[in-house]
This record gives C-alpha cells, structure tokens and sequence, in this order.
C-alpha cells in the first residue's frame, strides 16, 4: 500500500495537521502502553509544528523525545539540533517531556555509536511516530547521497539503531559534515512516520526522488519501507 499526501493552502494549516495528528498517535500510543517514543527532525520547516505541540495539553510526561539525526557539534551551536528542540519544542507543557540526545563528549560520532545505540534502542523498538525532513538533494535523517558509511546506515543490521555518517563532499550538508544517524531498519520500523515539506522545489524533488534508486536520493529508501504508515503534508 502507498503512503497518504495531504496539500495543504498554507504552511500554518499544514503545521497545525501535523500538531494535531502528532498529538493524536502520542496519545493513542500512550493509552495502549503508558509511554510513547517521538523522534524528530531538526530545520526550520518542523519549527512551527514543535512550537503548536509545546502548547498543548498531553500526557507529556509519558513521552520520551529523540532525535533524527545530529550534526556532530555542541549543543549551543547554531546548528545544533538539540539545541532547535530545547528553544521550540522541550519547553512550556511538553518540557515536561524526557529527552535522549544524540550529542556526547566523545570526539567523534563513530566513537559515540556504541553508547548511542543503548540510549536509543529502548525507545526506538519500533519508534511510535517518527518526523522526517527532506533536503533539496532528497536526502532524509543524514542520509545524504553518497556520504560515507550511507549503506550501512541505511541496511543496518537488526539491533543496529544509530549509525556515524561522514558527509564530506555533499553539499547539501555544509560545513559540519560529521553526523549520528537513525539507521534505515529504525527509521522504516517506526509505528507511524510525517514527512513535512513546504514550497513547489521541494515537491518536484519528492516526484524526482520517487522515480530515482535510492542510494541517489534516500528519502525513497523512508518512503518505500514506511508505505502506509508514512503520511506526507506538503504546503506552498
């Protein structure tokens, strides 16, 4: 089966779907288990949504927040996912959220795998509902095409959750190529999955992406595996 798109007129409607959907599987999650694993992407385009949800009455305390993907810097940095989610999203009711980083002391991303992977295994067996982005050379996570360690991130082995990424020579990814990853089996695995995209360039990468093998753009490789479980909210 195929996954669902949704086009929405705005960027503020569309945002607020995607609050309400999320608020939605959390809390269906929760009634079923008590807990709910929520991983999310780092950008400007999830911002609004991570601003609706910081506002809204849920059982925050039973959710446990995590990342995508984590550029391997600081969590001061400007860039610095966790540093996105502190500001919009871990603040207000959801402050009362956990939250498992991706960022260490070790020095290198690859050095941190190992701990990372006991961090996030236990919320990621599978992940309840899963926020994906999508960048304009059809990259998801930090699965940028043709960056070092991709095929194994992607076809990770079962108990593999995060994988180091070198994306020297992608241009998409700028000046910090250093990345910790959700590995493909993580990702596909997850329970219910939003793709959020706005403007007409990101559509057509999606339409391109969807006709292209997946080592050249891998947000087909997310979109195949997650099939119906996969919603897709675009907006202008």
């Amino acid at each position: 089966m195929k996954h669902e798109f949704l086009a929405h007129s705005s960027r503020d409607e569309a945002a607020d779907f995607a609050a309400r959907m999320a608020v939605g599987v959390l809390s269906a999650a929760i009634e079923e288990s008590g807990k709910a694993s929520f991983m999310v992407s780092g950008g400007s385009t999830p911002a609004p949504v991570f601003d609706r949800l910081a506002q809204t009455d849920m059982a925050w305390s039973r959710v446990t927040v995590g990342l995508v993907d984590e550029r391997w810097v600081s969590p001061v940095d400007p860039g610095s996912n966790e540093q996105l989610m502190r500001r919009h999203l871990l603040t207000a009711k959801a402050g009362a959220a956990g939250f498992v980083p991706m960022k260490t002391f070790a020095q290198t991303a690859a050095a941190a795998v190992a701990d990372r992977n006991l961090a996030y295994g236990p919320h990621s067996d599978p992940i309840d509902l899963i926020l994906l982005g999508m960048g304009k050379d059809g990259h998801t996570a930090s699965w940028f095409p043709k960056a070092g360690g991709l095929k194994g991130a992607m076809h990770a082995k079962p108990g593999e959750f995060v994988a180091a990424i070198d994306a020297t020579g992608c241009p998409v990814a700028g000046d910090v190529t250093e990345r910790l990853t959700l590995t493909g089996p993580t990702i596909i695995d997850s329970d219910a999955a939003i793709l959020l995209i706005f403007g007409d360039e990101k559509r057509d990468v999606l339409a391109a992406a969807l006709k292209s093998e997946p080592d050249d753009c891998p947000i087909r490789f997310a979109v195949d595996g997650l099939g119906p479980r996969l919603t897709i909210i675009w907006a202008p």
